[in-house]
């Protein structure tokens, strides 16, 4: 064992103490929650600290105070937010695993920043070359399947990604052979990776071993991963320890800690003893400080925002699609030129998803005409949904905006654990407001004989997350504007867009046809506001209709057909936010109707239409004739078969049906489809 340099034995000493107090404050109950220490592990981040540097993202995890403390060396700051004191680093709401500071970022969800780094990696080499993107993860974290989507990007884009794997023999209380088919080795080679491993726990030994293998990352040698053969002293999480007392004592003979004391008595006693001072008298003066307030003290961030320039037409090859002079704009079409001036405007943003470069342009042709036109800006990528929203985060994290597509709605749960847990989590939950442009397409509804799995509006399965906006494409709303509004915000958003809209003309002008006309609210942040489609002169209304962009065309003929034809005035409200929904707005813009309807897609229960629904009833019930009622599709899955389709699915003719029953007290002809209402 070589003699440590001064600067290595204060950070293996510092953390060692550190992660020691912790326990010992846990044992007192003067800390809540959990900790994962990583005593005996100390000496990896020891070692890579000096090799990283300030283009460099590192992405830690649960047991990530070591690389913390050896990246920063902010102490204080780590063991205040531990303690929930004054001064922590993210105001006391991350705790032990959620850590942020500058490229430092720890989060709690097994292998779920190896995509993010992948994304962070693509922004870093889009600037300019050298940066990279280290993750640290265990050897229980190779039995999640984000891992092995995160490695193939990686590896077919020949990222800068580093994966150091502390492989410490057990996953939580299960050893590896119980839980790891294979190697790591293997499982690397397998994506053609570099792999490197080493059962030194000498810092010095180690960094030498891994500079000339970080250098030629960062010269564009692709992805590494690093399997390193270490050591948990300590518990998972504060005493839930499960491996015999012999194991432990065994681990505890072939300690760094140990060998340095024996090996260097006199030099150690003296260090070690003054980083165990240190650490008490850290332990003392935070523990008399206030409780944190939630907020870190760090400037806040807010994208860039984008530029509204209107599509102006293919100015030179490689441009927007040519349209055919005179006729009424496909939405499709509109949401293409929407795309192309969004990345004109913004040469950060970049859009990625399956299938969506030229020639095919997409699933249903959307993206036609940007990989000509923007190059590597626009990538096709593996199958892998959750992977491909992880590196969008990571794109915007590292600080650029990011389109994915989902190619079919129906897939958007494969990437749930990346928008909720990730995404979304990451704007406050580092006691800061961190800003992730990020906006993901999903194509949804059916009406297109696509079956069951690609046909579903599952909205209300991504409602009611803090920090996750939700817009829906509609025939009223310029897609440009919606499409810089969402990533100028800086929070994560899912923009739905029913696949029977393609193709489907849009309304301008303010007008519909020669009974309805609209216009559109200003929404008070700038965003986009609702679309009020009514008859012209019709102040008063018998009843109004609620739907999203999807239902619209449906909406707008249930309309017509109730004014011509049983002469009842209808007002159609369209919103393109569906989360947080603009209940007040839509309230105001109820005026005194007596009969308000929310239609929607999905299936009964715990959707976006009941959310309206209840946030209406609370603002006009003194108005209300009879309590809002809620139309949606029925409560089975979408058949393949268009006859059966039709039966789950709203109709104009539906939707008419249930206005008269309610506005006049009788049903408008036979066999009205009367489904859920509250």
């Amino acid at each position: 064992m070589t003699e440590p340099e001064d600067d290595d034995l204060a950070a293996l000493l510092l953390i060692r103490h550190f992660e020691k107090a912790l326990l010992r404050l846990f044992g007192e109950g003067r800390i809540a929650g959990t900790t994962h220490t990583c005593l005996g592990q100390e000496y990896i981040p020891v070692a890579l600290a000096p090799l990283l540097g300030p283009d460099d993202f590192v992405f830690s995890n649960h047991r990530g105070h070591g690389h913390y403390l050896a990246l920063t060396g902010d102490a204080e700051g780590l063991l205040a937010e531990v303690m929930g004191r004054a001064g922590a680093v993210c105001g006391g709401v991350g705790g032990s695993q959620h850590l942020y500071t500058g490229r430092f970022l720890s989060t709690g969800v097994q292998g779920e920043s190896l995509p993010v780094a992948v994304g962070a990696a693509l922004h870093r080499r889009g600037l300019a070359a050298g940066g990279l993107a280290l993750a640290f993860v265990g050897d229980g974290t190779w039995g999640e399947g984000a891992v092995y989507e995160a490695l193939n990007m990686a590896a077919l884009w020949r990222l800068p990604v580093v994966v150091v794997v502390e492989h410490n023999g057990i996953a939580q209380s299960t050893p590896t052979e119980a839980q790891l088919a294979g190697t790591i080795r293997g499982r690397a080679e397998a994506f053609g990776i570099a792999y490197h491993h080493s059962a030194t726990n000498d810092p010095a030994v180690l960094r030498a071993e891994l500079a000339p293998l970080l250098a030629a990352v960062r010269d564009g040698a692709g992805p590494l991963v690093v399997e390193l053969d270490t050591m948990r002293l300590g518990p998972h999480s504060k005493g839930d320890d499960t491996r015999p007392v012999e194991r432990i004592a065994e681990l505890h003979r072939r300690d760094w800690y140990r060998r340095y004391a024996q090996a260097f008595p006199e030099r150690f006693r003296e260090a070690d003893a003054r980083l165990a001072a240190t650490v008490a008298r850290l332990v003392t003066e935070v523990s008399a400080r206030p409780p944190s307030n939630g907020r870190a003290a760090a400037v806040p961030l807010q994208p860039a925002p984008i530029p509204l320039l209107r599509a102006t037409g293919p100015a030179d090859i490689g441009g927007p699609v040519p349209r055919t002079a005179g006729r009424p704009e496909r939405i499709g079409e509109h949401l293409n030129d929407a795309l192309h001036t969004l990345m004109a405007a913004d040469p950060v943003v970049r859009l990625l998803g399956e299938d969506v470069t030229d020639p095919y342009g997409g699933a249903f042709g959307v993206t036609r005409g940007l990989s000509t036109r923007f190059g590597e800006r626009v990538r096709s990528t593996p199958l892998s949904e959750g992977a491909i929203v992880g590196a969008g985060a990571g794109l915007a994290l590292a600080g650029g905006k990011a389109v994915v597509e989902i190619m079919f709605g129906d897939f958007v749960t494969l990437a749930v654990d990346q928008l909720v847990n990730f995404a979304a989590k990451s704007v406050t939950m580092y006691g800061r407001r961190v800003p992730v442009p990020l906006l993901v397409r999903c194509p949804v509804g059916g009406r297109r004989g696509y079956g069951p799995t690609h046909s579903q509006s599952p909205q209300k399965h991504l409602m009611g997350v803090p920090d996750l906006d939700l817009y829906e494409l509609s025939p009223f709303h310029d897609a440009a504007a919606l499409l810089a509004h969402a990533l100028g915000t800086g929070t994560p958003s899912v923009l739905f867009e029913d696949k029977i809209l393609y193709t489907a003309r849009r309304w301008t002008g303010g007008v519909v046809d020669d009974v309805l006309g609209f216009r559109v609210t200003e929404a008070r942040d700038g965003g986009p506001g609702v679309a009020v489609v009514e008859p012209a002169g019709s102040p008063e209304s018998d009843a109004v209709l609620i739907a999203p962009g999807g239902l619209a065309h449906r909406a707008v003929e249930a309309a017509r057909d109730l004014l011509l034809e049983d002469e009842i005035g209808v007002r159609l409200l369209v919103p393109a936010r569906l989360w947080p929904v603009q209940a007040d707005e839509l309230a105001a813009l109820c005026g005194d109707a007596p009969a308000v309807f929310v239609l929607e897609d999905g299936t009964p229960g715990a959707g976006w239409g009941a959310e309206v629904a209840h946030g209406l009833h609370a603002r006009l019930w003194h108005t209300l004739r009879g309590p809002v009622e809620l139309r949606c599709a029925a409560d089975r899955v979408i058949p393949a078969a268009p006859h059966l389709e039709d039966e789950v699915f709203l109709s104009a003719e539906d939707i008419r049906r249930a206005v008269v029953r309610r506005v006049t007290g009788t049903a408008a002809g036979a066999g009205a489809r009367l489904e859920a209402h509250v």
